[in-house]
């Protein structure tokens, strides 16, 4: 995503980018709603090992469609190589300078990797008995449930962002909007039944994680200097990956203190889980939390460069 993000990012004005992104992330729900299905469909009835030999085939195709298709600018490309050849022992500390260089950029930047890091912190998917004791759910149900919520966020990235973001006043507004909306849409979940939870929580969440998402996938496009985009991009993703490593450990020292003064949740299939109730309320407070701080961190910084312009 990072090249492509990059890519969109030089041929897209910065009023249709949002939507643009929508669009690119749409399509990458479309494979993981369609790809287990073709490939179980492919390993069962076709030959077991059918799904690698038609993945490297699409993707010879794709290579061959990105290459025939995708615009090319020859003095971007030789600047590039130029740049890149300077640059060759160039370190992750440089591109890190880069996503800081402007207070404007670093503060979009953070609230990137923290909303990473806080929707990783605050998931249950990996809790193995919190819908069958929150919601009476089957096991198998739970496959059901993954690919409505795909659903959910397909329609949304595809239909409904960029009308969002222009009621909402922009990428910097709607994330924040976005934030307390999945602080309130968590707080609901708290006391929800199985039809609340699909008919109202699910459409909630989708239409908020993915405005969220993309608003601030946009904002990094928007400030960050042109000719060093990739390069801020690149550092982006190591961030986030650094900052999905402590996770486990976070979670591990929250699943501690829930079942110290809590006694932890008897029902639960693996010892030490909380119970559904006590891990939202967790949930609610941390995304609480991170509205507060990305309202100062997006808006804040936007008032402060109003002043400047001025």
């Amino acid at each position: 995503m990072t090249v492509s993000t990059s890519l969109l990012a030089q041929y897209s004005t910065p009023e249709a980018r949002a939507e643009s992104l929508g669009r690119i992330s749409s399509a990458s729900t479309v494979a993981w709603i369609l790809g287990p299905t073709v490939g179980g469909f492919l390993y069962k009835h076709v030959h077991p090992s059918s799904p690698a030999l038609v993945a490297s085939i699409l993707f010879l195709f794709n290579s061959s469609m990105a290459y025939a298709l995708l615009p090319r600018d020859e003095a971007r490309q030789v600047g590039h190589a130029a740049k890149m050849k300077k640059s060759k022992y160039s370190s992750f500390v440089s591109n890190l300078r880069l996503c800081v260089s402007s207070p404007e950029l670093a503060s979009v930047v953070g609230s990137l990797v923290l909303f990473g890091w806080v929707t990783r912190t605050t998931s249950y998917q990996s809790m193995s008995s919190f819908y069958e004791e929150k919601y009476s759910m089957e096991p198998h149900q739970r496959g059901y449930l993954k690919s409505y919520q795909q659903c959910l966020n397909f329609v949304v990235q595809n239909l409904f962002v960029g009308t969002l973001l222009s009621k909402l006043g922009g990428e910097r507004h709607a994330a924040c909007y976005a934030c307390a909306f999945l602080a309130a849409s968590t707080l609901v979940e708290v006391s929800a039944d199985l039809r609340l939870f699909v008919g109202v929580i699910c459409p909630s969440v989708a239409v908020a994680s993915v405005l969220m998402s993309i608003s601030l996938r946009s904002l990094v496009t928007q400030v960050a200097p042109k000719d060093s985009l990739s390069s801020v991009l690149a550092a982006l993703d190591v961030l986030q990956n650094l900052a999905s490593v402590t996770v486990p450990l976070y979670r591990t020292y929250l699943f501690y203190v829930m079942a110290r003064y809590s006694g932890g949740d008897q029902e639960a299939e693996m010892a030490g889980d909380p119970t559904p109730s006590l891990w939202l309320m967790s949930s609610v407070l941390h995304w609480t939390i991170f509205a507060i701080l990305i309202r100062g961190a997006l808006l804040g910084t936007a008032k402060g460069d109003d002043k400047k312009n001025r």
